[in-house]
């Protein structure tokens, strides 16, 4: 009897554990940041400018900026920027209102856009924090343009969207079994 008990826990177990598997977690881990020269030539846009919304996005948020001056990468206005949402995704808690000193690289995770990102790897910080960098990139040229604000950087592309992928699986399958039916229905009325 005690033996059968002993199995039924260990099996009990064991149907547990398949059941109750933990998710993944990711952490964020950054390297010694770069000097601020290096950290200009190695980021694909680097500005000045204030928040002026900060949205949710699928991995983080888009955050929409009003370029005051530019050194590199950024030639309007208005900019929209992704980072993480700060829960371990290297995210930074931007403020609406708030003017930063952004270093920005290709967008390779926290957006659909496929735009421009930051984190708090690079050397990204609030204006008023950032005299030294200020000092050793220079003065930048200011930016005067103003077009109206940007929906997206970029649009979204369809197939990347997984969703899409599997109303599409699901419209064809759905058409394949009709198909069927209807081949089904018409060689039994013959």
């Amino acid at each position: 009897m005690a033996r059968w008990f002993a199995f039924g826990l260990v099996l009990l177990l064991l149907l547990f554990s398949f059941v109750f598997t933990p998710s993944s977690v990711y952490a964020c881990s950054c390297a010694q940041p770069p000097t601020p020269k290096k950290a200009l030539e190695q980021a694909e846009a680097v500005f000045a400018g204030t928040v002026t919304a900060v949205n949710s996005a699928e991995y983080g948020h888009e955050v929409q900026f009003q370029v005051n001056t530019t050194w590199k990468g950024v030639n309007q206005s208005q900019v929209l920027v992704a980072t993480g949402s700060g829960d371990g995704d290297c995210g930074i808690a931007f403020q609406a209102g708030n003017d930063y000193l952004v270093y920005a690289h290709p967008d390779t995770y926290y957006s659909e856009s496929g735009g421009l990102a930051t984190n708090i790897c690079t050397r990204t910080a609030l204006l008023s924090d950032a005299s030294g960098d200020l000092l050793a990139i220079g003065p930048g040229t200011p930016v005067t343009a103003y077009p109206p604000p940007l929906e997206n950087s970029q649009p979204s592309d369809f197939w990347e969207k997984q969703e899409n992928v599997w109303i599409i699986g699901l419209l064809v399958s759905i058409a394949a079994v009709f198909i069927a039916y209807l081949s089904y229905v018409k060689r039994k009325g013959q």
